[in-house]
């Protein structure tokens, strides 16, 4: 991948080449753009850094099954709702009432989440390269929409 335009730190990257101080798909954030083809990012303990070329990174797409505590998913059906990720387990996570965001609601095991839901703002993409033809349309000023 070449060095995207108009980067912003905070932006997550999937690792596609591994080397000395990142592994083969791990995630990582940008922490420090300095304009250089291999800047600064951050690991996801959000404590280690080191540089990265963009050449062996990709971007990333946070998927229903990256959900953490705090995101909001949206049903795919009626009668669904939005609701909140309250607590985050291996393979489950557990939602908050449709509209409540105080009060626990039911268990969901990522497939049934998969299923049944999709994260509040995210693209529903099927890959990183389709999630960075978005981003392309999105900056030069096309609005993005489901059908």
């Amino acid at each position: 991948m070449q060095r995207p335009n108009n980067l912003k730190v905070g932006e997550k990257f999937k690792v596609i080449e591994g080397g000395d101080h990142y592994n083969l798909g791990e995630i990582v954030t940008l922490e420090d753009d300095d304009g250089s083809s291999s800047p600064y990012f951050l690991k996801a303990d959000n404590f280690h850094y080191s540089c990265i070329n963009f050449s062996k990174l990709e971007p990333y797409t946070k998927t229903i099954r990256d959900a953490q505590v705090g995101d909001v998913v949206v049903g795919k059906y009626n009668n669904e709702g939005e609701r909140m990720v309250l607590e985050r387990g291996q393979n489950t996570v557990v939602l908050s009432y449709g509209y409540d965001f105080k009060k626990a609601d039911v268990n969901y095991h990522f497939d049934e989440l998969e299923e049944y839901f999709t994260l509040k703002d995210a693209p529903d993409v099927k890959s990183a390269k389709i999630a960075e033809a978005i981003e392309l349309l999105k900056k030069a000023g096309y609005k993005i929409t489901k059908e």
